[in-house]
């Protein structure tokens, strides 16, 4: 490893000039930072948490590690020029707001030999996707009339345009002008599990989503003002590749395309925050001091990318291959922020599931299904998130066969081939070269595993919630019936019970319309008329009291509990008065 020397001091933290300082090359960055000073480290990780930062750059190994931050285009340039001792391993280089960096990205797509299609969606600008498709559609209209009166048009011709409109409106490849535009961020608006990735005969580039539950303020996690597929999530790009040269570049998406970095909400600066946490994780994971208390209380965020725990001999002959592989796959994996979506115990499904449960047996109601539904379209996107990285893995973990670079670069001995087909450092030279680079036997492994992580803990869990769902779905409609069912019988009842009260006035009825039909020679007294009222209201009461017991409907709890019912009203109105 080339010595440092330490230069002048910014904000108290040393600067390293040497190793970019070259009489050929020049002084390509101002201020390099020593990531194993605790305040140069401190200060970069300052630096790297800024919302103004524009780029960054890390050369790391076993011995040291050197972060230099907002490179010019001629300095990204220069920089493979530079000569990297054993003791420096990999390189990191992480650009944001890749829309203002547009000529850096083009000098690294020359120097790795990137294919034209995929530095033009790299250099994709979101600030042209947003733009609405019936705003497009709009515009044509409003152009029609004056094409009409620059150049008139027989009526077949007329015919034939609005038929190509019509055609168009209905076509799946125009109607959402996403895939048809060739812009990347109207494509990854449309699929947010769109992903991509592309081999090169010095590289190997992942293009993905990643999804960040950043709007849980509402008790249910929902946003019902959102149009976004996951109300409650932020999706954001990134472009991660892995070069033949020990080198990882990785491109951020903007979020907020339309804002200046300097002034953001403070709902946009929380956003941002959750974003790059994972980042400044594998950050604080380069440099060897000793972690800070809060870290080293969650034993996942230590990498083993410098800190090590022994120094076997094994060990030692591989860190440096292991390194560019392993820092490409914690890169990645980003764990925390976007598979805890689905794998926490008290995650946002799960909970509002079980108040969708506890909501449907108090009272079922239709709306239930529609927000059922709702979830339902959610837990499909994410399902089909992620699936899309499964295939990342895959397609990352196929065999590949070793190639003379991989050969000529590898740490092991050239008689085992498969330890060299296995090596971080295949390149597109010689006759046997094939495209892609193979990664490392340690990253291989940790990709197998978050494979299995992805099928134990969110996939199973994304089908376990689905059957919920569906579950619920059928219970609610059942719930449903019943409900009716019971809200029929307890008409019933109340019409039984209506009826019993008029079926003894029956009979009085008649005797009442007997007594008052006028015969001759016969006379009724007072008494005569209440004695029979008595017998025959007497006589129907225990008829119904009879019919009642035989039938089993006697009904006399239905009218004891809502008689305390009006007890209880009335005395709630006392106690108002």
């Amino acid at each position: 490893m080339a010595q440092y020397s330490a230069g002048s001091s910014v904000n108290g933290a040393p600067v390293m000039f040497d190793l970019y300082k070259r009489p050929l090359l020049g002084q390509i960055v101002t201020e390099l930072y020593d990531l194993d000073n605790t305040a140069a480290a401190e200060a970069a990780l300052t630096a790297a948490s800024a919302l103004t930062s524009r780029n960054f750059v890390i050369d790391f190994g076993d011995d040291a590690a050197t972060a230099a931050f907002d490179l010019t285009q001629s300095a990204i340039e220069r920089l493979p020029a530079i000569e990297r001792s054993g003791g420096t391993s990999a390189r990191w280089i992480n650009l944001w707001y890749p829309a203002q960096q547009q000529n850096i990205i083009e000098a690294l797509a020359k120097r790795y030999d990137f294919t034209p299609r995929l530095l033009a969606l790299i250099c994709s600008d979101p600030r042209q996707s947003r733009s609405p498709t019936s705003s497009r559609r709009t515009a044509t209209k409003s152009r029609r009339p004056w094409s009409r009166r620059a150049s008139p048009t027989t009526s077949t011709e007329t015919e034939i345009e609005k038929g190509g409109d019509e055609l168009a409106e209905h076509c799946s490849n125009t109607s959402n002008d996403s895939s048809g535009s060739g812009n990347l961020y109207r494509i990854i608006n449309d699929i947010w599990h769109y992903s991509s990735i592309d081999l090169g005969r010095s590289y190997v580039c992942l293009g993905f989503n990643s999804i960040y539950g950043t709007r849980l303020d509402c008790p249910t996690g929902r946003d019902t003002n959102s149009t976004s597929v996951l109300p409650h999530c932020t999706r954001v790009w990134t472009w991660l590749v892995l070069c033949e040269d020990s080198t990882v570049i990785i491109i951020h998406e903007d979020p907020f395309p339309y804002s200046d970095p300097s002034n953001l909400s403070a709902l946009q600066r929380r956003i941002l925050a959750e974003t790059r946490r994972n980042l400044l994780n594998v950050f604080r994971s380069l440099s060897q001091l000793n972690p800070d208390p809060l870290q080293a209380k969650n034993p996942m965020t230590l990498l083993p990318l410098r800190a090590r725990t022994g120094s076997t001999v094994e060990e030692t002959a591989y860190r440096a291959t292991d390194a560019p592989g392993l820092l490409f796959y914690y890169l990645f994996e980003n764990w925390h922020n976007s598979y805890t979506l689905i794998t926490r115990k008290e995650s946002r499904y799960g909970m509002e599931l079980a108040h969708l449960r506890k909501e449907m047996f108090a009272a079922p109601k239709l709306h239930i299904i529609d927000r059922l539904d709702c979830i339902g379209r959610e837990l499909g996107v994410l399902r089909r998130h992620y699936e899309s990285y499964n295939r990342l893995i895959d397609r990352l973990l196929e065999p590949r066969d070793a190639t003379v670079a991989s050969l000529e670069n590898s740490c092991a001995s050239s008689e085992s081939s498969e330890a060299s087909i296995d090596t971080i450092r295949p390149a597109g030279v010689g006759k046997a070269s094939t495209l892609g680079v193979s990664l490392s036997s340690a990253s291989r492994v940790r990709f197998a595993r978050l494979k299995d992580l992805i099928d134990l803990y969110a996939l199973s869990e994304l089908e376990e919630y689905l059957k919920q769902k569906d579950s619920l779905i059928s219970l609610n409609f059942s719930l449903l019936t019943l409900k009716e069912s019971l809200d029929v019988e307890r008409l019933t009842r109340i019409t039984l019970l209506l009826t019993k009260m008029t079926i003894p006035f029956l009979p009085l009825s008649l005797m009442t319309a007997y007594y008052s039909v006028p015969l001759k020679d016969v006379a009724y007294s007072v008494g005569q008329f209440w004695i029979a009222f008595c017998v025959i209201l007497a006589i129907s009461v225990g008829t119904l009291v009879v019919f009642g017991v035989a039938s089993g409907s006697m009904q006399f709890a239905d009218v004891r509990a809502g008689w305390r019912r009006l007890v209880r009203v009335v005395g709630r109105m006392g106690g108002r008065g």
